[in-house]
């Protein structure tokens, strides 16, 4: 058996098992495929579409050949914050892909691109979640996860295989920390601007674009609509923001609401990352909020490099 087929002749491999860690097994082989010239091979077993949920583009190595891995999302902080941003978003999304037949009948793309920037911890992640959940749940969607140029290179190919299988499955893309993919590669660079803009385009998608540092893009990234429609700033928590998150965390058994209040105000200028850590060093391990506060308060801080003049460590 020829081994050396393309992504078309084994057309999403991985989705063959039960077990999606499950090495391949020739005895799993049930039914025939055909390939070009009347040639047939033996197959694994088929799905007609892809269960919805999170994937990763991985290779793997015994089918040598790229597939699709389906991923458990842990979605702790799954919950709306009472912020303009947060729910901004979620419902433009929402609208997008309520749009579809709008679309087709002004003969546009259907297609949808938002960034998300911010300092890190202050919440992009969890507005992913909430976005993709809404995808997966309510429209049977699919999620690709793709985090490095490598992975964006396999999306090509994914992307074209997925529309010849399914058609009008919704996707949603999400380009995690999109200045490391298209910041100083130019192959890169070049290749994302084609899915977004150009010649390889896809319906039926949404791409998320998270970057810490919105500097490092180039303005064909962040000023033109139609590759990122939508760009949202996700700063630093606000009291209420906060004491949403709180109250949701933590069961008011272990917190009093006057105890909430003190919190709130300590944690003025923390992000989520922050909050999160305060909760399960109080709660969780049983520290002091003292002690835990101070430390957080601590870690604002920038440590000190090695000193080339002393060469001793400065913290």
């Amino acid at each position: 058996m020829n081994t050396n087929r393309n992504l078309e002749d084994w057309e999403l491999a991985e989705m063959w098992a039960s077990d999606e860690h499950a090495p391949i097994n020739p005895n799993r082989h049930t039914q025939w495929s055909i390939l070009a010239n009347d040639e047939f091979v033996a197959s694994y077993p088929t799905v007609d579409k892809l269960p919805a949920g999170f994937y990763e583009l991985k290779y793997n190595p015994e089918a040598r050949q790229d597939v699709l891995r389906k991923k458990n999302i842990l979605v702790d902080e799954l919950f709306y914050l009472p912020s303009n941003e947060v729910l901004e978003i979620v419902q433009d999304i929402k609208n997008f892909w309520e749009a579809e037949q709008k679309f087709k009948d002004y003969k546009l793309l259907h297609k949808r691109g938002i960034l998300l920037y911010g300092d890190p911890g202050c919440g992009k992640s969890g507005i992913i979640q909430l976005c993709t959940s809404y995808l997966v749940n309510e429209l049977n969607g699919i999620v690709l996860n793709i985090d490095s140029g490598e992975a964006l290179e396999k999306l090509e190919g994914f992307l074209t295989t997925i529309r010849k299988i399914e058609p009008k499955r919704p996707i949603i893309a999400i380009l995690e920390d999109i200045d490391g993919i298209a910041g100083d590669e130019k192959h890169y660079t070049s290749l994302l601007l084609n899915m977004l803009d150009g010649l390889k385009q896809t319906q039926n998608i949404v791409y998320i674009a998270t970057t810490n540092y919105p500097e490092k893009l180039e303005e064909r990234f962040t000023n033109r609509p139609s590759r990122f429609d939508r760009r949202y700033h996700i700063d630093l928590p606000n009291s209420e923001v906060r004491e949403a998150y709180l109250r949701h965390k933590i069961s008011e058994k272990d917190l009093s609401s006057k105890e909430i209040k003190k919190w709130v105000q300590e944690t003025e200028g923390m992000s989520l990352a922050h909050l999160k850590e305060l909760v399960v060093s109080v709660i969780a391990m049983g520290n002091s909020f003292e002690h835990s506060i101070n430390l957080l308060k601590g870690l604002k801080e920038k440590p000190k490099t090695r000193s080339k003049a002393s060469k001793k460590v400065g913290f």
